[in-house]
């Protein structure tokens, strides 16, 4: 009984820590975020870094949330997206960093097969046909991609 007792306060105590240390780490990345931003935007990738048709992962904090997302450049026009497929809540590079289908004309997730336009997020072949991946608001300065966070409630693009 004693035994069971004393177990129970060490994992209760294990996972109070490791609460605590999660905090202070998403402390630390708001505390950067906030210093790597500029007009609005978390500075996410500089324009000349990203290659037309390359795709760079990122996390931002929106709220109290991080949110995982991806940029993607698509012949010079750059978009952001909530790195989510829209059939199930599993990021879309299953495989790291693979974003973009075999013939590199879309995104795809590599979980279930799902291809989507890379200019609009639309989904156009897959079990979600037809919605679209969560987009994040993207703008250049200086020569920098800064990326956003969506108006509204987010809770369910968090990770």
């Amino acid at each position: 009984m004693a035994l069971t007792i004393y177990l129970s306060l060490f994992f209760l105590i294990a996972y109070l820590v490791g609460l605590a240390i999660h905090r202070a780490l998403f402390l630390r990345d708001k505390r950067r975020m906030m210093q790597e931003s500029r007009a609005g935007g978390k500075i996410v990738a500089r324009v000349a870094d990203v290659e037309p048709g390359e795709v760079k992962k990122f996390s931002i904090i929106c709220q109290k949330y991080r949110v995982a997302g991806f940029l993607v450049n698509d012949g010079g026009r750059f978009h952001a997206y909530v790195n989510r497929c829209r059939h199930m809540p599993t990021p879309l590079d299953f495989i790291r960093d693979q974003f973009v289908s075999e013939d590199g004309r879309y995104l795809m997730c590599y979980t279930h097969g799902a291809l989507y336009e890379r200019g609009t997020g639309l989904c156009v072949s897959g079990p979600c046909e037809g919605e679209s991946l969560y987009r994040l608001p993207v703008c250049i300065d200086q020569g920098d991609v800064l990326v956003s966070c969506p108006e509204g409630n987010i809770s369910h693009l968090a990770d």
